[in-house]
């Protein structure tokens, strides 16, 4: 039966040795496993309490299981390759959905607290379901396109040409820093200014959408995007 670590005791270790905790990934068998729940759990207090170093070091812990998870997700539910043709790419766009889940509605946060696979279940199939209608959207459009085929091809024959620079390394290199940018992005600004700049550069949302989905003001959705602009002017264009 598997016994939960106190927080404290988990926070109480050294950073080598809680990496090689958190590193661990036998959740049936292993007494040491640190799981989902709990990692999060760590990584919201120490964001609340201003830990810079902690905070780092438990949202990268968390966002390679959670880039892991939605892998998985978009393979059993074809996204991949159903709707973004690049495995990589289709995992790191829900694993931002899910961030921004996490870090918009302390609801949300609780629940994943609780009970992350659920949680994320649910939110992963929200996901899917926005590609859906998506789909259904596009080929309605394309239902009624009198475009001739011509101009098809050509469109198909520029996808192949992008596709091309897609090779093993150059993807690896961009989920390394996906990865070190989303960290640091997760240190410097708030709950809401995280949340604001994801869904208005990352999912392109409108700002009447994210105001109505953190129940806020659309004047607040503005303060929080010149906030977090300024924060990542100053972090990333030094």
């Amino acid at each position: 039966m598997y016994i939960r670590e106190s927080d404290s005791a988990v926070v109480a270790l050294d950073d080598r040795s809680l990496r090689a905790r958190l590193a661990r990934t036998d959740w049936k068998r292993d007494p040491l496993f640190i799981t989902d729940e709990q990692v999060f759990g760590l990584f919201s207090q120490a964001r609340a309490k201003g830990d810079k170093a902690r905070t780092a070091l438990f949202a990268e812990a968390f966002n390679q299981r959670l880039l892991e998870r939605s892998r998985k997700f978009v393979l059993k539910a074809r996204i991949y390759p159903g709707f973004i043709d690049d495995l990589r790419r289709a995992a790191y766009e829900l694993a931002s959905c899910i961030w921004e889940h996490l870090l918009s509605s302390d609801k949300h946060a609780a629940h994943a607290e609780k009970a992350f696979g659920q949680f994320f279940e649910r939110r992963a199939i929200e996901f899917q379901r926005t590609f859906l209608a998506k789909k259904r959207k596009l080929q309605s459009s394309l239902d009624s396109d009198d475009d001739d085929e011509d101009e098809v091809v050509s469109t198909t024959d520029d996808i192949d040409e992008l596709k091309e620079f897609n090779t093993p390394d150059l993807l690896a290199a961009r989920r390394q820093e996906f990865e070190r940018v989303n960290s640091r992005l997760l240190e410097i600004l708030t709950q809401k200014e995280y949340a604001t700049y994801t869904l208005i550069y990352g999912a392109d949302w409108q700002v009447q959408e994210v105001a109505a989905a953190l129940k806020v003001t659309v004047k607040s959705v503005n303060t929080y995007k010149r906030s977090a602009l300024a924060k990542i002017d100053k972090e990333f264009k030094q």
